[in-house]
């Protein structure tokens, strides 16, 4: 016996450790492709491999989400996805009239070149190709130029063109030309600006992260913010301009999800007075919902019930110039929320189709009688 032991112990750690190596190289991967990424205002990861593999089926119904991946699988298997990174960012001032420039980048056990090819061949007269480093991306325009005599085509889409490039064999990236361009400078080890580490780490902050998103706030939003419309109130403007950076995550437990939020600010006493105006506000809408639960009908409480025990759960701490925020709630009560409305979806379709269902007849339109002359 004591010599098997030791063996079996051995054994035992080597699969431990075959087991757990896939997740650790995941994690890597993403760390090194945010780390990489160009350098952005907004952030957006998402961990698709834990999204589509664990979390959706311990909340959707399977007969809902098994229909949903067969009808993607025409074109991609979602169940193969890796990672997602989404950026956005400005280009020259802060305007409320300025479109954001976008990048997406996708990593999975598809083929990228396939995808690349298949795009080619559907629009096979709306591309050229151009050689970046040793890249060749393909251009696309969406919006026709304009005509020989100067006359300007209307527009379809809000951008003229969209590039597309394989990054590696299973990684492909689409977006605006020139935040492609950087995106593989960037991934090639060029000198182009990356993303702030600091928003890296906030975006990989905890190993259970599903959905990340994390912005670096501009100084002087509030004066964007109030230039699309929003009424002019000095305090509240100075809370938000002393905003740094803002990070939003979705974790994943064995029995419960988790909502994160952390905003860095200035320094901390601004941390502190945010921390402060938050518990202000949360016992404020906590009021609101225990007096709505007593005016509400019994079959309506549930969903309200739930978000009063969500809302009971918030932890809000101030630490130096963080206010980090989190919420938990189980999955088995958000599975059943889902549950009850798709039940509710699919009791309204069954009713509609009933042979004795009311069908609205379509209202004919009278013909405009002819003038007489």
């Amino acid at each position: 016996m004591k010599v098997r032991t030791p063996a079996r112990f051995l054994l035992s750690l080597i699969a431990l450790m075959l087991l757990a190596a896939p997740a650790a190289v995941r994690a890597q991967d993403a760390r090194s492709a945010l780390t990489n990424f160009p350098e952005s205002q907004a952030v957006l990861y998402v961990n698709a491999r834990r999204l589509i593999n664990e979390a959706a089926p311990s909340v959707v119904p399977p007969e809902v989400l098994n229909k949903g991946l067969a009808e993607a699988k025409q074109f991609i298997d979602l169940n193969g996805l890796e990672y997602m990174i989404a950026g956005a960012r400005l280009k020259g001032d802060l305007s409320a009239k300025q479109m954001p420039e976008f990048l997406f980048i996708v990593r999975g056990n598809f083929s990228a070149e396939a995808l690349l090819s298949g795009a080619r061949m559907l629009g096979q007269e709306m591309y050229t190709q151009e050689t970046v480093g040793t890249k060749t991306i393909s251009l696309f325009t969406l919006n026709k130029p304009a005509s020989a005599d100067g006359t300007q085509n209307s527009k379809k889409f809000p951008v003229d063109q969209i590039a597309a490039v394989a990054l590696d064999a299973n990684t492909i990236a689409v977006g605006i030309p020139a935040y492609l361009r950087d995106a593989i400078e960037t991934s090639g080890g060029g000198d182009r600006a990356r993303l702030k580490p600091e928003l890296v780490d906030l975006a990989l902050r905890d190993p259970n992260t599903l959905v990340s998103l994390v912005a670096d706030i501009p100084p002087g939003i509030s004066q964007h913010i109030r230039a699309m419309g929003a009424p002019s109130n000095a305090e509240m403007e100075r809370m938000v301009d002393a905003v740094r950076q803002v990070q939003v995550a979705v974790n994943m437990q064995p029995s419960t999800f988790g909502v994160q939020s952390i905003i860095r600010m200035d320094d901390s006493e601004k941390a502190m007075a945010l921390s402060g105006l938050i518990n202000m506000g949360v016992g404020f809408l906590k009021g609101e919902l225990q007096k709505d639960l007593q005016k509400i009908s019994n079959s309506s409480k549930a969903d309200a019930t739930a978000a009063l025990r969500v809302l009971e759960t918030l932890t809000n701490a101030s630490r130096g110039n963080e206010v980090e925020l989190n919420v938990t709630f189980q999955q088995a009560g958000l599975a059943d929320v889902i549950k009850r409305q798709f039940e509710a979806k699919k009791q309204a379709a069954a009713t509609a189709s009933a042979p004795g269902a009311k069908k609205t007849a379509p209202v004919k339109r009278r013909r405009a009688r002819p003038r007489r002359k």
